[in-house]
């Protein structure tokens, strides 16, 4: 049953989104700071969405153990693929839409482990916003038990094409296995958030990316269109993907992937003979739990969004209002400190770096994989609009030894 006063307001939020969206189309350039109407907020922060990638750590801690090159990169697409879901809406179920996610503060952290019930994995997750001008999060993702992590940065850009908002994302991820000295590259798709106007949102890739791997196998992936899907009618969220030998110029795919990535998907072998099916809503699929800090930093992102967080999830816009108002006019007050005293903020965890200079693994094998890939990426894109950054293991030890020259909390 729907009562009056919820169909009032519905109505209204409408009204109030078809004014925002008018009103986006008359700014010029990025959008992604813009104040967005609360009742399309999500109480979760954008520094939270690298830990997708490791809700399901023993698909993760997987291609550590997985003999064959093929296979290893197999894995990896599913581990990219398994994420997207609950990244793109935004934790949320797939019929309660999208929303949009809080704009983290300079500085904001976000710390998490995923373990698998049986002990055989425990990955752990570092986020950090290391950029607040252009908007710039950065992570780093580890299994030590099994030898595998994962960084990546990613600077968001966003815009109004039509009626529909769109997040372009520069950087990239690179994820290492050191039984294998492998290391797989990820480029960042663009994100559509679709049906704005209708009050039901929902989020669309499209376009066609490739995850390269210096194990001689690369993984393409086409996003959107009804015809990729093979389960029903719907339009959403579609792809098709294979993985191929990188040498190969035929691409004979050795494994085809097609379905939904936000529902299910088959897996097939080169000559089109099913596999598996990997369904989302598998028990034996789901997710597990974060365990969070006990003692969480002031500036933990659900710590220090709590105030603005809970009062969303309870409809009070006003309240949640108020209190995201006053952390980012304390924000804005940390900053002309700053710049009165002519110092400039530094990140907890992850150095800005040239690429090139820096000689890290993940650095050389970046540079490896774009050299193989020219012509067929962007690499100006894949390094990023906001710099080159990568985890530095000094700073996390300053950081757990209390070292550090941050403000006691975000608020100063």
């Amino acid at each position: 049953m729907i009562l009056l006063t919820d169909l009032i307001g519905r109505v209204g939020n409408l009204s109030a989104l078809k004014d925002f969206i008018s009103f986006l189309g008359t700014v010029k350039g990025d959008l992604s700071n813009i104040t967005a109407p609360p009742f399309i907020l999500s109480p979760q922060s954008l520094t939270e969405f690298p830990a997708y990638w490791a809700e399901r750590p023993s698909l993760f801690a997987a291609t550590a153990s997985e003999p064959s090159a093929e296979r290893r990169m197999l894995n990896v697409l599913q581990i990219y693929l398994t994420s997207l879901q609950r990244q793109y809406y935004i934790g949320q179920p797939v019929e309660s839409g999208t929303k949009k996610p809080l704009n983290p503060f300079l500085g904001e952290l976000f710390f998490c482990e995923c373990c698998d019930p049986e002990g055989r994995s425990k990955v752990e997750v570092i986020c950090e916003q290391v950029s607040h001008h252009p908007p710039t999060t950065a992570c780093f993702i580890r299994d030590q038990q099994n030898g595998v992590r994962a960084e990546a940065y990613s600077t968001q850009h966003t815009s109004l094409s039509g009626t529909s908002v769109v997040v372009r994302q520069s950087g990239h991820a690179i994820l290492t296995v050191d039984k294998y000295k492998e290391s797989y590259l990820f480029p960042f798709p663009d994100v559509y958030a679709k049906s704005i106007l209708t009050g039901s949102p929902y989020p669309e890739l499209q376009g066609t990316y490739k995850l390269f791997s210096t194990s001689g196998c690369t993984a393409e992936i086409t996003f959107g269109g009804k015809s990729m899907n093979p389960f029903s009618s719907s339009e959403r969220n579609g792809f098709e993907a294979s993985v191929y030998k990188t040498t190969d110029a035929s691409k004979k795919s050795i494994f085809q992937l097609q379905g939904v990535w936000s529902s299910k998907w088959t897996i097939a072998d080169g000559r089109g003979q099913k596999i598996s099916t990997y369904d989302l809503s598998d028990p034996n699929n789901q997710p597990v739990a974060m365990r969070l800090p006990d003692s969480p930093s002031p500036w933990e992102s659900r710590r220090a969004w709590k105030d603005v967080a809970e009062p969303l999830r309870k409809g009070n816009f006003s309240v949640a209002l108020d209190a995201k108002s006053q952390l980012e006019q304390a924000q804005r007050d940390l900053r002309k400190k700053e710049k009165a005293s002519g110092k400039k903020w530094q990140s907890a965890f992850f150095k800005q770096v040239n690429e090139g200079e820096e000689a890290s693994q993940e650095s050389k094998a970046l540079a490896m994989l774009l050299a193989e890939a020219k012509g067929s990426i962007d690499a100006k894109n894949v390094l990023g609009n906001n710099g080159c950054w990568r985890f530095d293991p000094a700073k996390e030890k300053k950081w757990r030894a209390g070292q550090t020259s941050w403000p006691a909390t975000p608020f100063g």
